[in-house]
């Protein structure tokens, strides 16, 4: 197994740390919360793909005794440097040249090198300097995976251009080969007035085809390190999933390059193995890691609540709401802390309850209650593998489904009107069930959370938000449906 080894001594939160880490092929993430020193890592970890790397780091961050020693062990042949502050108060290698591989370091926007160009282009923009027959088209792959990656399709960036190559970027004094971007007035825009998405994808990207992806006949015949710092910064959830996904693919084709992350994302924690994640436990400024790390585990570190008996799962804000109501009308939180969580899907619910008993995450004497809708107690008794979880169901549906019903269906019929009356004053309940009636003829699938979709754009039109009308419409559910079984069974599993 190839190795990288870093050992660090007194460099910002880090008082001291002996790591080690897979460096061969494949996705890989240090995760842990803010100030657990996963940037601080991978900046010191970057420098075997640049020995400029440290430069970034600030007078402020380290002092005399401040050292760093890293180790490669590659094929069987071992490399070591040893980082030593020196009289003129930098970062100086001891003991031979520095260990370099062909690799990238991307950071987030308070790292990397998304901002050394940026004066320069824009004022060769501004003066007309950039010779036209200097600016291409950008490379196809380029814009397929931006436009993917960002906005699930292929239609975007299809203008996007660059300087045309390494060589003539150097003659304009840029470190990089920038990208740019047409406005719809004709002006030409660099990568760096583009989003801290757009720009740090373009600068990947553009780095992965030029030297993975188009690598020639002999391709990738060395290890190949990718560093990507905190992404959830500047990449939307869904972005950040697709990226992933991107990576995954990447590895496979090309099995040299090693990617490695730092996240405290859901989506990242989420997409990655076990075996492939290590989370970072910061004791007073010292750091070791956590391997392997289950995702329930990782995101139960990183957004942690510290000190409740119970763990209450629901579907829903919604769920959560009336939940939260009725521990109250039962008194249930004397002497106990109780935190509710919305999850997602009833399927997501039981998924993560199952595996935080699994995992063990919430250790001894803490117990874990599954609440979902009242629709799917059919499909759960179906599922086998949820059985013995400890578990109850609403006296209702998905809001969703429950408000459909009403309005639809004839069901409460005394709720239509308080929702009518209290909520949509301007435009009622029946201009807009005629609205969706209008629009939706026929068989469509779910019908109800069209509707719903429907209900909250007025609401929005409003200045209503969801959150609001949620909260009060618990109330009203409360008052026309009866609860009274529930708060028993919800009283028995919080004893």
């Amino acid at each position: 197994m190839d190795l990288v080894k870093l050992k660090v001594s007194n460099i910002k939160n880090i008082k001291s740390a002996d790591i080690e880490l897979p460096m061969e092929g494949g996705v890989y993430s240090l995760v842990g919360g803010n100030g657990s020193g996963k940037s601080t890592l991978m900046l010191l970890l970057s420098v075997i793909v640049s020995s400029r790397r440290y430069s970034m780091l600030q007078l402020e961050d380290y002092d005399k005794t401040s050292e760093i020693e890293i180790s490669m062990s590659i094929g069987g042949n071992v490399s070591n440097n040893k980082w030593k502050v020196s009289g003129a108060n930098k970062f100086v290698v001891s003991g031979g040249v520095p260990i370099e591989f062909k690799g990238v370091y991307e950071g987030s926007l308070f790292y990397g090198s998304r901002f050394e160009d940026s004066r320069v282009v824009d004022n060769l923009i501004r003066s007309n300097s950039i010779k036209p027959e200097h600016i291409v088209d950008a490379f196809d792959y380029v814009k397929d995976n931006l436009s993917y990656i960002l906005h699930g399709d292929m239609n975007h960036y299809r203008t996007l251009k660059k300087i045309k190559n390494k060589k003539i970027s150097l003659q304009y004094q840029f470190s990089n080969v920038p990208y740019f971007t047409v406005s719809p007035t004709g002006a030409l825009l660099s990568q760096y007035r583009m989003s801290s998405g757009e720009c740090l994808l373009l600068s990947l990207l553009n780095y992965i085809y030029s030297t993975i992806v188009n690598s020639g006949a002999t391709g990738v015949t060395s290890i190949s390190p990718v560093f990507i710092d905190e992404i959830e910064l500047a990449l939307h959830p869904i972005a950040i999933t697709r990226l992933v996904s991107y990576l995954n693919e990447l590895v496979e084709q090309f099995p040299k390059v090693c990617v490695y992350l730092t996240s405290h994302s859901p989506e990242v924690i989420r997409s990655l193995k076990p075996e492939n994640m290590f989370m970072i436990n910061n004791s007073s400024g010292d750091i070791s890691l956590i391997n392997p790390c289950y995702p329930s585990y990782a995101i139960r570190e990183v957004y942690r609540h510290d000190g409740f008996d119970y763990l209450v799962l629901v579907e829903d804000k919604l769920a959560e709401k009336i939940v939260d109501m009725s521990i109250s009308d039962i008194g249930a939180r004397e002497s106990k802390l109780i935190h509710i969580s919305p999850v997602g899907g009833w399927e997501n619910v039981l998924s993560l309850h199952l595996n935080l008993l699994k995992n063990n995450v919430m250790g001894v004497n803490k117990k874990i209650i599954s609440i979902l809708d009242g629709d799917v107690k059919t499909d759960v008794s179906a599922k086998k593998e949820f059985t013995h979880l400890v578990k109850t169901f609403l006296p209702i549906p998905s809001i969703e489904k429950f408000i459909y019903s009403s309005i639809f269906e004839g069901k409460y019929p005394g709720f239509k009107k308080v929702l009518n009356d209290k909520y949509f004053p301007i435009k009622s309940i029946d201009e807009l069930s005629l609205e969706h009636s209008r629009q939706f003829k026929g068989k469509v699938k779910n019908p109800d959370k069209k509707f719903y979709f429907r209900l909250k754009k007025d609401l929005e039109s409003r200045n209503i938000d969801e959150s609001y009308f949620i909260s009060n419409l618990s109330e009203d559910i409360k008052r026309e449906i009866s609860f009274e079984a529930f708060n028993v069974a919800l009283t028995g599993l919080l004893r």
